[in-house]
């Protein structure tokens, strides 16, 4: 096995969307990576992720490709991107929420909307982005076997296309999805939590006829089947009219998700009718709500379901993942550009740590109310019964499941409230809401998003390192000097009216100090008497000793 030396300061083990998320925001600040896949370039994975949320996309777009991703879905503009429920689909339609995942209007709460787009295309809009960038090394064919770390690196194992190398990087990223064996194996994580929620499958599937079989609705981006088999399965398209993803969770008793035939007997009662159909790829897997007790072993660190397994109920799976590579992007960085202290990178853990915490908790509570719980008696029936029935019905959907569809608080409402790299004010905030969003300028949140009056969002004049927006008549200088000397990157962001007086009420502050992955550090109406310990605590370089 040959040693060699001259791998970029960043290697991640798994190319999936996560890992190539990190490597983008890596680049985009100078860092070089190397990506390790063992897939082959052409193979596709059976992939659940279908949704990338608002906050996601507000990632993609300071990365420069949520436009890209919405011209790669290859979704037929004959779906409607509304959620639906349905008997069947020969049956009755029981409620819609439409543009439940997507909308075209802008959010004055966001700096963008969310996008429902299959896997196929998410991986396709991060790979073509990678691949414009030089920074990164994006290698397929390429496991990471095992690792060894001490303190001057981690030195990976590699079985490749040219057999067994040995490669020495400074830090060790660990993306390999929920199966992960390096988390196993080589770190000997347990993960923690509420194992084993459902037992649940997926199976992707080409129907070209399919489509012809909506009777009871229009096409929907998701269509979940509410009958009296109360079997939890739903049905998503992936392509033009003819790719489709038929998902249950939980599996019915006695249904075995490995078996297709008996999963297409399954689908066909749902349709209500049988038609042509091949299965392309799919089986069983079991729905976990567990994270690591933390995600950094040193040099090595975990991100994505290498980190944390979700209920799939709210579509927060790779969008928790997405929101890693945002956090530990910059952090990464900073420790190797020599400005960011011993602090930041265990903070990633702590930060990252509560964000999932949140999300499982609202998740595991979506995945506990579906169709065995919704569903009454007649429903089905034709008439003025049924028509009650599925009215009632539909009434219980939206008290209970529309935080799944509808709600912007998993999404926009987590906070890090017990980040060591936070300079907190002492505000006394209450618990954040999976439900509701209720912007907060309060260190440790995300900063309120406002569109100015020029069009543009206020995250679109956010740095790479720090912002100060100053709201008031503050003087920064000190500061920005402070930071030039210490190699931290700062800088200041003024607006004028009306922009000015619509801040002032959102911020209920005179400045604020906002990291590049929106997160709010500080805030105040004058800056601390003592810059040195501002800058140490948001650069995480506070002494342990």
């Amino acid at each position: 096995m040959s040693v060699r030396q001259d791998v970029p300061p960043v290697a991640i083990s798994g190319a999936g969307p996560v890992g190539m998320a990190l490597a983008i925001d890596l680049a985009l600040r100078g860092i070089p990576s190397v990506l390790f896949e063992k897939r082959s370039e052409e193979e596709r994975i059976v992939a659940r992720a279908n949704m990338t949320n608002v906050r996601s996309m507000e990632h993609f777009r300071r990365w420069g490709i949520a436009d890209a991703l919405r011209e790669n879905d290859p979704v037929s503009a004959e779906v409607q991107r509304d959620v639906a429920f349905v008997t069947r689909l020969s049956g009755h339609e029981i409620l819609r929420f439409p543009r439940a995942y997507e909308w075209s209007e802008r959010l004055p709460i966001a700096s963008e909307v969310a996008e429902w787009a299959p896997n196929e295309a998410i991986e396709k809009t991060l790979r073509d982005r990678v691949r414009s960038l030089p920074l990164v090394d994006l290698r397929f064919d390429s496991e990471v076997l095992g690792f060894e770390q001490d303190a001057e690196g981690v030195t990976v194992t590699v079985d490749g296309p040219d057999g067994q190398e040995s490669y020495t990087a400074q830090y060790l990223v660990v993306a390999e999805g929920s199966r992960s064996k390096l988390r196993r194996d080589g770190l000997n994580v347990r993960m923690e939590g509420h194992p084993n929620l459902a037992r649940s499958f997926l199976w992707h599937i080409y129907a070209p006829g399919l489509a012809e079989l909506w009777k009871a609705t229009e096409m929907s981006s998701m269509l979940l089947f509410y009958n009296e088999d109360r079997a939890g399965d739903s049905l998503v398209p992936q392509s033009g009219t003819d790719h489709w993803a038929y998902f249950a969770s939980p599996v019915p008793d006695g249904v075995d998700g490995d078996d297709w035939e008996a999963c297409r007997a399954m689908l066909f009662r749902a349709i209500g009718e049988e038609f042509e159909v091949e299965p392309l790829a799919g089986g069983t897997f079991i729905t976990h709500s567990i994270q690591a007790p933390r995600y950094d072993f040193g040099r090595v660190l975990l991100i994505g379901d290498s980190a944390h397994m979700v209920s799939p109920m709210g579509g927060f799976g790779m969008n928790i993942g997405i929101g890693d590579a945002a956090d530990l992007g910059w952090k990464l960085a900073a420790v190797l550009d020599g400005w960011g202290g011993p602090a930041l990178i265990p903070s990633y853990s702590i930060e990252r740590g509560e964000a999932a915490r949140f999300i499982l908790k609202g998740c595991e509570s979506n995945q506990a109310v579906g169709p065995r719980e919704l569903v009454r008696d007649g429903i089905e029936e034709d008439g003025p019964i049924g028509d009650a029935v599925r009215a009632q019905v539909g009434e219980d959907i939206q008290i209970q499941k529309a935080r799944q569809f509808k709600r912007m608080g998993g999404q926009l409402g987590y906070r890090y409230s017990s980040s060591p790299i936070i300079f907190r004010d002492g505000t006394d905030q209450p618990a954040p809401s999976f439900e509701d969003y209720v912007p907060s300028s309060a260190p440790g949140n995300r900063a309120p998003h406002h569109w100015l009056k020029d069009g543009s969002s206020l995250y679109d004049h956010l740095g790479n390192g720090f912002t100060l927006l100053v709201l008031n008549d503050l003087d920064a200088g000190a500061l920005v000097q402070l930071a030039e000397t210490r190699g931290v990157p700062l800088q200041v962001l003024t607006v004028e009216e009306p922009d000015l007086a619509e801040l002032t009420v959102l911020y209920e502050t005179g400045a604020a100090l906002i990291r590049s992955d929106h997160q709010v550090a500080w805030r105040g109406d004058a800056l601390p008497d003592d810059l040195d310990r501002l800058l140490d605590v948001i650069t995480g370089s506070v002494s342990w000793a």
